[in-house]
């Protein structure tokens, strides 16, 4: 640099480098002698903030791993049900078998193949080195078939056998070709048997099992309660009830007359009727609703005795209507023999070349080659064109989305798992969405803001950071062994009250619950005045007697004589209904959950709606809820859609809290259905977050099942974007009727 550098360059320059001409008196003046102009090294931060390319990175490298991992799984996931070629394969020991190639690695470079035929002892995958294999063939007539059980059995079709109805077999088609014939013409026949025969196990005597456990059920009950000695106390006789029910009607009367002719004047009163009015108003209606309650409870068809003769006539209707099924089950069961009988007939031998042994009908019966409808699918991918391979492919998607899993869960479909994990997901959000919102609405626009409500707010946000598992331990301990038992047999007999002191704590609240809307009332200062210090008092005095009144309340809930719960009688068999596991706990644990994501989403988007909204609503006379309804919750709509897209993806990709509450291995059972109650929330559940789970780290045969990991996965995927696209189109809709 130093040799670069001008002679004059202690000389004074101008702003364009050019050397300055010494002025008299000290200055300079330009000169038009050009100069070399000094060369700088250029540091970073003049080619932009190094925090934006620090951040643009960071956002690359986050698009590439989602993106990454979206690819695997899509790449993976679709592949899953692609036929791939069968081949033959001699290793130096003279071993022979077929095996699909589903694995490679290279060093050391070795396949690996699903060899399938595990009901005869084989291994059904298997790592081969390339260093032991003689030959690789492809043989034409070599099939894999996919098996009601047992998974799959590879081998080369030899024979068909019918055997008649003298136990004779007779062999109808030899030869691979002949073989593959036979089954193209009979299997899809004997499929339609097989389907016809497990329809029946599973409605037909499944239906008729339920009536008669129903029926069992309703003479438990009987039993039960002739035997019950804690009733609370005996029916009104008529009269005394019609009279009940007509003052309880007299008290909602008068609490409607009471506000529509004794306001303070006619005309229509700024702020609503009096004070007095609305004091008595109140009183009447509760005094309405305790006389109704008393009406129900101690109706005359309430409590009602059962004597012996009753229950022997219900004995005696109940064993007449049994037998009644039992004749109806033996008439399902006789059909079902009869075409076991025809289903029987038609065999298949498919002989394994390294054991020279064929598919067996049982893992019991070796000697006895398999049934044709077992087969599910025969795949013959080695004589496959395009079009075939596409068939069986397609085939494959539509027995994994629409029928249950078979195989502990490696084989067959996952539609339980799609009903299951799609109503979940509904009912969560149907749950923890209102419930969400309407604490935001409190917090942001009715609570005071201080240190109670700040610290309600942190403790929200921190409930986001507690691990999901335990939420399902709470889940577990208070919804199912504490709701759910109270919902099956009601509190526990120690915990109950005589009826007169239930009536005196129910008549205690009451009043509380008058004093306190009472003091609530004149707690208010006048408009325009500063709050009192008997407001202040009377304020305090209505918070203790409203916390008063929710404690009465959860006494009278917990301790009333009056509820033995709705399914006692299962419970009594050990069988509890809603006090263990199921669809309703898990939602409303995950509700739990994603709660916190709710509240802070929706008190965001309230705070974002301009105030000038709200007082444009109160100057055009509007109360604080009309302006809460109509301005404030339509303009947080689409805010509020947000948080329950998120809750809705959060819930629905949660596994460790269902393992607890309500998601199970396998259930056929859906939690809906075309019988009452229709809508089943005491069923346990399949999940596909569980059931990837499952698949992964819990199966028997975890190789078989790994292909499938990436499908369901893929399906989770899909399902969990179709949920949130549709919340997202409705908010898109809402955001813009309001915008434009």
């Amino acid at each position: 640099m130093s040799d670069d550098r001008p002679d004059n360059v202690d000389q004074p320059q101008d702003f364009a480098g050019v050397p300055a001409r010494p002025m008299p008196g000290g200055g300079a003046v330009p000169t038009n002698k050009p100069a070399t102009i000094e060369r700088r090294s250029t540091p970073p931060s003049a080619l932009g903030e190094p925090m934006i390319w620090l951040t643009g990175a960071a956002l690359v490298v986050s698009l590439v791993m989602i993106v990454g991992l979206v690819a695997m799984i899509v790449t993976q996931g679709l592949t899953t049900f692609w036929p791939r070629p069968i081949e033959r394969v001699t290793l130096n020991d003279g071993t022979v078998f077929l095996g699909v190639p589903t694995d490679t690695e290279a060093d050391p470079a070795k396949t690996l193949y699903r060899t399938g035929n595990r009901d005869i002892g084989t291994e059904p995958f298997r790592w081969v080195p390339e260093s032991d294999v003689v030959e690789v063939e492809r043989p034409q007539y070599a099939v894999m078939l996919e098996r009601e059980a047992w998974s799959v059995w590879m081998g080369v079709p030899e024979k068909a056998i019918e055997i008649a109805e003298d136990g004779e077999p007779t062999v109808v088609a030899e030869g691979p070709e002949a073989v593959m014939a036979f089954i193209e013409e009979n299997h899809g026949e004997a499929r339609e048997r097989y389907k016809e025969i497990e329809g029946l196990k599973k409605h037909g005597l499944g239906g008729i099992n339920q009536r008669i456990e129903a029926l069992r059920l309703s003479v438990r009950e009987a039993e039960i309660a002739a035997t019950r000695t804690d009733r609370p106390a005996d029916s009104f006789g008529m009269p005394v009830f019609a009279g009940v029910v007509v003052l309880g009607l007299g008290a909602f009367g008068f609490a409607w007359w009471v506000g529509r002719d004794h306001g303070p004047s006619d005309t229509p009163r700024l702020g609503g009727p009096s004070k007095p009015v609305r004091l008595a108003r109140m009183a009447a209606v509760a005094v309405g609703v305790t006389l109704l309650l008393a009406a129900w409870l101690h109706a005359p068809w309430q409590n009602r005795v059962i004597t012996d003769e009753r229950l022997a006539e219900i004995l005696t209707a109940a064993t007449e209507r049994e037998a009644e099924l039992q004749a109806r089950y033996d008439d399902v069961l006789a059909r079902i023999a009869d075409l076991e009988v025809e289903d029987e007939r038609l065999r298949l031998e498919v002989v394994d070349p390294r054991t020279g042994r064929f598919a067996p009908a049982r893992q019991i019966e070796p000697d006895n080659p398999m049934r044709l409808s077992q087969i599910v699918r025969v795949v013959d991918a080695n004589d496959m064109g395009l079009g075939d391979k596409v068939g069986v492919f397609l085939s494959r998607w539509w027995e994994f989305l629409a029928h249950p899993p078979r195989e502990a869960n490696t084989e067959g479909g996952v539609f339980p798992v799609i009903v299951g994990t799609v109503m979940l997901t509904l009912l969560l959000t149907i749950t923890v969405t209102p419930l969400g919102v309407i604490a935001a609405l409190y917090l942001r626009e009715y609570a005071p803001q201080g240190v109670v409500t700040s610290t309600i707010r942190i403790a929200v946000n921190n409930l986001a950071g507690v691990p999901s598992i335990v939420y399902g331990v709470f889940g577990l301990g208070f919804f199912c062994y504490t709701v759910g038992k109270y919902v099956d047999v009601g509190s526990d007999p120690s915990l109950r009250l005589p009826a007169p002191w239930w009536w005196v704590v129910l008549g205690g609240t009451v009043l509380a619950l008058v004093a306190a809307y009472a003091s609530s009332v004149w707690s208010k200062p006048i408009p325009g005045k500063e709050e009192s210090t008997r407001n202040i008092a009377l304020k305090w005095v209505s918070r203790i007697l409203w916390l008063s009144v929710f404690i009465s309340a959860a006494v009278l809930v917990v301790r009333t004589p009056y509820f033995t719960g709705f399914f006692e009688a299962r419970a009594a068999d050990g069988s509890p209904t809603f006090g263990s596991r199921g669809m309703l706990w898990a939602a409303l644990t995950l509700a739990l959950l994603t709660l916190p994501v709710v509240i802070v989403s929706t008190e965001e988007a309230i705070a974002a709606v301009p105030n000038s909204m709200r007082e444009g609503s109160y100057g055009c006379g509007a109360s604080k809820w009309q302006t809460m309804r109509r301005i404030v919750l339509p303009g947080a709509m689409p805010g509020i859609l947000t948080g329950a897209i998120l809750a809705m993806a959060r819930g629905a990709g949660e596994v460790a809290p269902l393992m607890l509450v309500g998601a199970v291995k396998l259930n056929e059972d859906l939690p809906i259905s075309t019988n009452a109650p229709f809508l089943h929330l005491d069923r346990s559940f399949m999940h596909l977050g569980f059931h990837i789970y499952d698949l992964g780290f819990q199966s028997p045969d975890s190789q078989a099942a790994r292909p499938l990991v990436w499908t369901t996965t893929l399906l989770l995927l899909v399902i969990v974007v179709s949920l949130n696209l549709v919340a997202i189109i409705i908010r898109a809709r809402l955001r813009a009727r309001l915008t434009g």
